[in-house]
């Protein structure tokens, strides 16, 4: 889980909490929508990838690319489709009711899918953690 628990997928991680929850409400603009969309462009490939190495841990390679396409299909989907948005604002209400989460608001916006140009620097970004990761425990053995 070396690519999600790290610096910069955390930071996206917080920074999409911080906007979802205190900025959005504060400004309410384009820029707070935009800066969900790129900062969960950039850590959702991550966390795919940290969740499939439960199953595979020594595929990394795999899991990345893996982690990437279904952020990009999914990303796609919620931006296009308005029943991808509403499967997903259920799945949302259900799994978040427990933490009170009990919908999500959505706006499709086609521009949105620049952030899409995030998903191969978070993939990026976690293969070098996973070849940092690698790298050290050869030279630790």
């Amino acid at each position: 889980m070396t690519e999600f628990f790290a610096p910069w997928s955390l930071g996206a991680v917080a920074l999409l909490g911080l906007n979802d929850h205190i900025f959005k409400a504060r400004f309410h603009n384009a820029w707070t929508g935009k800066l969900s969309d790129l900062a969960g462009c950039f850590f959702l490939p991550l966390f795919v990838s940290a969740l499939l190495g439960l199953l595979m841990p020594r595929a990394t390679t795999l899991r990345i690319f893996v982690g990437g396409a279904v952020t990009a299909v999914v990303f796609t989907a919620l931006e296009l489709s308005d029943v991808a948005g509403a499967m997903f604002g259920t799945v949302v209400s259900f799994a978040g009711a427990p933490l009170g989460i009990h919908g999500v608001a959505q706006t499709r916006d086609l521009t949105d899918l620049w952030a899409l140009a995030l998903i191969p620097v978070g993939c990026w970004y976690g293969l070098h953690r996973l070849q940092r990761q690698t790298q050290t425990q050869m030279e630790n053995t």
